[in-house]
């Protein structure tokens, strides 16, 4: 009988052996049209499911009709006369085979579908007129359709004749010892615990059931709400009913979704349509493709009934479907494609977008695949093998077409016949986490319900595994149940960056082996990028000529060559040709025939200039004091480079250095140099400094340690990451058992190694200390191919470091002032040898000087030097000059 009623009560079981059976979904208020090409609702198809199922009697009740049946021996056996005549076998019915089923309301005696009075089928129960009872017309008694439908439905049922009491006392009286099997149906289970006026009544109805009852006679309750536990949750909500709650939450109740219907159905319903209404088809070939489109769609069949009927005269078509908004208009990745290529197979439009070849080479392997396996069923070979897991991984950056991709494999595996429907549910992880404890698992198994006989597509899933106070643990939980339960009806995909799929699936044993399929997804290269940026550009209506078409592509290249690994793609281009647009019609004003113009790229999009001149690349070298072993070091590198560069050979991955030395000798103004240098020889793209200490690379948490490495690393590509103090990665000390500094070294190595055409690392550091952070990690050494050794300053070095930057702030150093300065420092580094700061000390020493120097030039100021002494002559003779520093502006050396 489940096959004749259609594929939607393809999961319903009646005979479960337990109290109760729930049904729930978007479909429990639809019409279902079967294989007999009937239209049928709820209350018929239960009604039929239930009399496949041996249920002699079957009981209807709601809010609005406590008690209605859809054939006469249901009803009859609903009076004590007809249960004392039901010990006898119960007489063939038809039950609700016409456009009418029969109907009646259990407050009456007398024969079905008779008029007149009769008695209160309980001798205690009183009305206006005693024991009489006036029934109703037999028109009047009348349900709405429960067979064929072929008319507008009547007004449902009878008036309420039943108090809330007396239909649950009827219902227990109807449950009671019944001479055959019974069924009862609570048809609007919401609205009837809400509403009733018998809330105890019912909740011991439930109750006594639940312990109590006969199993073999089913109890349905039918809810409108998306998914199981939502259904529990409100009953729970209603707070009356706690022994139905305990048993559905104890052991869980049989459960059935009714949900859209499939392509299958449609076409029944599409049939239906051109023979009883005269639906007309545009175009026969079509439409399966069509039909196919809309069993993607989360409608009913009341939906598609009242739609199609809408179209009058006006022929069924694709196009016109998607005009009146009824199909979606989709198009591939940015590439401003029409929405009437749609109308194509899913493997047409596959092939027709940019950029995917790994991407096509894969889905059409598993085509194949399928196709293979339906083949060798249908001869009965392989009958006995395990179905390979239809579920994927999509790993590749943003912008790359998964989405896309997504959509099509739902409609490659629906053409297949793998799945029944093939739409595509987009979710992200807030979209699976509730907000509070105890709420995940429902919602998480909402969204997988909602995706039943298509795709659901879990984009950036890597996030089920971060840290969030343990949600992440209630997302997987269902999510690897339902990957394995419902693999014939239901196809994940999970889409993120390639390392932290990488995470995610580490972060339970059951998640590899349920994906069978791992696709990368590559960025798009400059020539499709291009294509797409100029697709976007056309779509907007701009024009442009041969050689802004040539530019465009060097900037593209560009972004290319310089991307991160959060590069945007098609969404980049998109974003790209919004600017372009922005920047052309602020230019041309209402002249909107002007072409493109260099001059509408944004500057930071501009074709990139050419690297300076080789003359000037160490200069910023040649300016700083001292330093001539760094100097030699960094110009012997520079000279490697040029001769590769001059022999015609290919310039090396650029190198990461180790600079390692005391403080204040110029480490990090060398590593800018650097930076320039390596960029004016080609082996850098821009050059620029990243600095960064443990601070910004260490976490305080698990899982925080190495995403902050990553995002320093990203900072820096196609320039450099300069590590101050990198020895202290390895000196912090362990949280609770876990050392975050060596997270930090091992994730850099592995980045180092990933992006090593892209990136160069300076590490600086003490000596002795950066002997031990090599030797922290095995891979540090081999990667750090040059040490520069920064020494400690001379005092004439640091004299003449003061004396530069003072002539830079405009300040003029006496022969005296200098040779004071000198002993000043020689008493500091005296003082604290291995904290001596070199050039640092000489900025506090210029601070500590202006300070003096401009106690002096107060107005009034009594002129005593910083030792509270008198003044100098030379003292009193330049109080009034404010760029002159004398002897006394000099603290006194210590000691």
């Amino acid at each position: 009988m489940t096959g004749r009623l259609g594929s939607r009560f393809a999961d319903l079981r009646l005979s479960t052996g337990e109290p109760f059976t729930v049904l729930y979904g978007p479909g429990v208020d639809d019409t279902f049209i079967g294989t007999d090409y009937r239209e049928r609702d709820l209350d018929a198809s239960l009604w039929h499911l239930l009399r496949a199922e041996s249920c002699a009697y079957v009981a209807y009740s709601s809010q609005r009709r406590p008690l209605y049946f859809l054939d006469p021996d249901s009803e009859e056996r609903s009076r004590p006369a007809g249960r004392a005549r039901a010990a006898a076998p119960a007489r063939p019915s038809a039950g609700p085979a016409g456009p009418a089923g029969h109907a009646g309301s259990a407050g009456s005696t007398g024969e079905a579908g008779s008029a007149g009075p009769g008695l209160m089928r309980h001798p205690r129960l009183r009305g206006p007129l005693g024991r009489l009872v006036v029934r109703p017309p037999a028109e009047a008694r009348n349900a709405g359709p429960a067979g064929e439908r072929t008319t507008a439905p009547a007004e449902p049922g009878p008036p309420r004749t039943l108090s809330d009491p007396f239909t649950v006392m009827t219902l227990s009286g109807y449950l009671a010892n019944p001479p055959r099997r019974t069924a009862v149906v609570f048809t609007d289970a919401e609205s009837t615990l809400r509403h009733t006026d018998a809330t105890r009544p019912l909740n011991t109805f439930f109750g006594d059931w639940a312990r109590h009852g006969d199993y073999d006679h089913p109890v349905v309750l039918v809810f409108a709400r998306a998914t199981f536990d939502a259904c529990v949750e409100y009953v729970e909500s209603l707070s009356g009913y706690p022994g139905l709650v305990a048993r559905l939450r104890r052991r869980g109740a049989p459960s059935a979704r009714i949900g859209y219907p499939d392509e299958a159905e449609l076409h029944r319903l599409v049939q239906r349509l051109r023979l009883r209404h005269g639906l007309r088809i545009a175009n026969w070939r079509e439409l399966d493709t069509v039909v196919r489109a809309m069993a993607a769609q989360p409608l009913t069949v009341k939906n598609w009934r009242s739609h199609l009927l809408s179209l009058g005269d006006t022929p069924f078509s694709r196009k016109e479907l998607a005009e009146r908004g009824w199909l979606p208009r989709s198009a591939g990745p940015g590439t401003g494609t029409s929405a009437d290529r749609d109308t194509r197979s899913a493997e047409e439009r596959l092939a027709d977008l940019p950029g995917l070849e790994p991407v096509k080479k894969h889905l059409e392997e598993m085509r194949r695949r399928v196709v293979s396996e339906r083949l060798l069923r249908a001869r009965g070979r392989g009958t006995g093998a395990a179905t390979a897991s239809p579920h994927m991984l999509f790993a590749g950056p943003p912008g790359t077409g998964k989405t896309t991709v997504a959509r099509l494999v739902g409609e490659m595996y629906r053409e297949l016949g793998v799945l029944s429907k093939g739409h595509v549910v987009e979710a992200r992880l807030d979209d699976m986490i509730a907000g509070y404890v105890g709420q995940t698992a429902a919602r998480a198994n909402a969204v997988m319900d909602e995706a039943m006989n298509g795709v659901l597509f879990l984009d950036e899933v890597h996030g089920l595994n971060s840290e969030n106070g343990g949600f992440d643990r209630d997302v997987l939980k269902p999510l690897i149940t339902r990957l394995e339960n419902d693999r014939d009806r239901l196809v994940v995909i999970a889409a993120g960056y390639p390392h932290m799929i990488d995470e995610f699936l580490a972060s339970d044993l059951g998640l590899p082996r349920r994906f069978g399929h791992r696709i990368t997804f590559p960025d798009y290269p400059p020539d499709v990028l291009h294509t797409i940026l100029l697709g976007n550009l056309e779509a907007s209506g701009l024009i442009w000529d041969k050689t802004l078409a040539g530019q465009l592509l060097q900037v593209v290249t560009e972004l290319h060559a310089t991307r991160r690994p959060d590069f945007g793609n098609a969404g980049t281009m998109r974003e790209l040709s919004s600017r372009i647009f922005t920047a052309w019609a602020a230019r041309v004003g209402e002249d909107i025939d002007q072409p493109l113009s260099i001059e509408d790229l944004p500057e930071d999009c501009r074709p990139p200039a050419p690297p300076p001149d080789d003359g000037t690349l160490l200069s910023g070298l040649d300016d700083m004091v001292g330093l001539a072993s760094v100097r030699e070091a960094i110009t012997a590198l520079a000279d490697r480079i040029r001769l590769r560069q001059a022999r015609g050979r290919d310039l090396p991955a650029p190198p990461h250095l180790l600079f390692s030395g005391p403080p204040g000798t110029g480490k990090t103004s060398v590593a800018r140099d650097v930076g320039t240098m390596l960029r004016g020889l080609g082996l850098l793209r821009q050059g620029h400094v990243v600095e960064v200490t443990r601070v910004d690379l260490v976490g305080e948490y698990v899982g925080t340690t190495a995403p902050r490495v990553r995002e320093a690393v990203h900072k820096a590509l196609d320039g450099v990451l300069f590590i101050d103090e990198a020895y202290s990665l390895t000196s912090g000390s362990a949280i609770h058992g876990a050392d975050f500094g060596k997270e930090a070294i091992d994730t850099l190595v592995r980045e180092m190694e990933h992006w090593n055409d892209r990136l160069v690392v300076i590490a600086a550091g003490y000596p002795r200390e950066m002997d031990e952070f090599l030797r922290s990690n095995s891979g540090l050494a081999s990667r750090f191919t040059l040490r520069v050794e920064f020494p400690s300053y001379s005092t004439e070095e640091l004299v003449e470091v003061l004396r530069r930057s003072a002539e830079a702030e405009g300040y003029l150093l006496t022969p005296e002032v200098a040779e004071r300065a000198g002993r000043w420092l020689d008493a500091r580094r005296r003082t604290d040898p291995t904290g001596f700061g070199n050039a640092r000390e000489v900025r506090g020493l210029l601070a500590a000087m202006e300070t003096g120097l401009g106690r002096r030039s107060r107005p009034g100021a009594a002129g005593t030097g910083p030792d509270g002494t008198a003044p100098t002559a030379a003292t009193a003779a330049t109080a009034a000059d404010n760029s002159t520093f004398t002897v006394d502006d000099v603290p006194v050396p210590e000691g």
